[in-house]
């Protein structure tokens, strides 16, 4: 199967902006069962590409001229192959350790209120034979727990503020997931990207996100909590980290400008 991609990102701001720097997140990261056939990124100003230290690729670029508007722009296509394993999955070298990811950091905290909400699975977390049953039933305590809502959290809420609300986006399922496997001891990570939507129930036009988890013998696993399912080859990973602060496709940086608003759209169509 083949997808094209777009994915757009648009500031304007209220005022003339003297200077603004800004870090993309915005080259695929193809698992073993994919194929990238072309991809382009539009940025202006002056620009770099360089790789981070979890592995992603980076575009970095700066306007030194005052300016109102910034339009970053990323399309291609890629295709997946479909007879290889039931998830999406990773052959390269990973830049970090599994231990790494137990890290208890930022958005995908696991606070007193998540230590207790997993409490009673910390005996199965024990037996790694029991891992991948273990991961689904948490996906489905989530979904017990969550409902998919647009505009219940905003992009600076924790795992501990959108379980407390009961409600959140897909980058809200992730942090909780991820938080909830450090909490019991199960290396997890942040991941960001696109997916074509035509099967999911919850994929938003501002992008997706889900979690990779680590499990012996298979490596890291793709998990969508939002739509409680495993990520396939129909996911398109752009980033990892911590929580969405590391991961997230398009940062920045600015002097001057006034307000700001930013307007994002995401797709993934299948063309064959």
């Amino acid at each position: 199967m083949r997808f094209d991609v777009t994915h757009t990102t648009r500031f304007t701001f209220a005022e003339p902006c003297g200077y603004s720097i800004h870090q993309c997140r915005l080259t695929p990261r193809v698992g073993q069962t994919q194929r990238l056939l072309n991809w382009e990124i539009r940025t202006p100003g002056k620009g770099r590409d360089w790789t981070d230290g979890y592995g992603n690729m980076v575009r970095s670029f700066s306007l030194v001229e005052p300016h109102d508007t910034i339009e970053i722009s990323a399309r291609g296509v890629f295709e997946w192959v479909e007879g290889g394993p039931p998830y999406l999955a990773f052959g390269e070298a990973e830049a970090l350790p599994p231990v790494y990811w137990l890290r208890n950091h930022g958005l995908a905290a696991h606070e007193a209120t998540i230590e207790t909400f997993v409490d009673d699975l910390r005996p199965r977390a024990a037996d790694s034979a029991d891992r991948m049953d273990l991961l689904h039933a948490l996906v489905q305590r989530i979904a017990g727990r969550m409902e998919y809502r647009v505009g219940a959290t905003t992009v600076e809420a924790s795992a501990a503020e959108a379980l407390a609300r009961g409600a959140g986006v897909s980058q809200d399922f992730a942090h909780l997931f991820v938080a909830c496997c450090r909490a019991l001891g199960i290396p997890a990570r942040y991941a960001s990207g696109c997916v074509n939507k035509d099967k999911l129930a919850h994929v938003s036009r501002l992008g997706h996100a889900w979690a990779e988890v680590h499990v012996s013998d298979l490596g890291w696993v793709g998990f969508d909590p939002a739509n409680g399912v495993r990520a396939t080859g129909e996911y398109l990973k752009l980033g990892i980290g911590l929580d969405y602060a590391e991961a997230a496709p398009v940062t920045g940086r600015r002097f001057g400008g006034g307000e700001a608003a930013m307007e994002v759209d995401v797709s993934v169509d299948r063309i064959g």
